[in-house]
């Protein structure tokens, strides 16, 4: 009887550390394809912001207008934009692997470029008109406080977003990920403090502000 109870005792054990053992290795395979899938958005986002850099790199040329730099310029913010929210998602159900924060990482140097691109558009085309709004925060942040400002900061600017459309870039970067040429233009706009929002390099906001407050700024 007493050996009989031992049998079935082990036997329970077994099953029990087979499942874990299937389940842990389930969710790795299944983190993997998440991590496959972002890193084939990458790769896109990653050939279309060249494309942006060549277009504007071309030689003097009657038939490439400031509109159209612009246009390429939005088209890409958009794509990443909408591709950031799908970043989000993973990273919420991302527990197992580190992959993603390095995605995460490789995104935002994207970010920063694209940034970098569009004021170098700005300066070339200064009769265009498209308003930036950079978000600068972090991301792998334990302050709660800082946390719930961050998703509000967050909400805000979807909002924004979304009521102006095409006559907005919006472009949020995470500022603790060791970007050196993030560091140095953020230097440039002398920003202190994160959470920050950068209104067409003019404007360095810290406190939360409705969208109309935002819009306000736009020249």
């Amino acid at each position: 009887m007493l050996s009989s109870k031992k049998h079935v005792f082990w036997q329970a054990l077994f099953l029990t550390i087979l499942f874990f053992a299937l389940g842990f290795v389930m969710g790795i395979y299944l983190e993997q394809l998440r991590v496959n899938n972002v890193n084939y958005l990458f790769y896109q986002s990653e050939t279309s912001l060249y494309d942006s850099f060549a277009l504007g790199k071309l030689p003097e040329n009657p038939s490439i207008s400031c509109d159209e730099l612009k246009n390429a310029n939005v088209d890409f913010a958009n794509q990443i934009y909408d591709e950031a929210k799908q970043l989000e998602q993973f990273d919420e159900s991302s527990k197992l692997t580190e992959s993603l924060n390095t995605i995460h990482r490789k995104y935002d140097l994207l970010r920063t470029l694209l940034w970098m691109n569009v004021i170098n558009m700005k300066q070339k085309c200064q009769n265009t008109s498209v308003n930036t709004v950079v978000y600068l925060y972090e991301y792998n942040t334990n302050e709660i406080q800082k946390k719930s400002e961050q998703i509000v900061w967050s909400r805000i600017l979807q909002d924004l977003k979304k009521e102006k459309g095409d006559d907005v870039i919006l472009i949020p970067i995470a500022v603790d990920q060791e970007i050196v040429s993030l560091d140095y233009l953020i230097k440039t706009y002398d920003v202190g403090e994160y959470p920050a929002v950068v209104i067409n390099e003019k404007y360095v906001l810290y406190e939360l502000k409705t969208t109309e407050e935002l819009s306000n700024l736009f020249g």
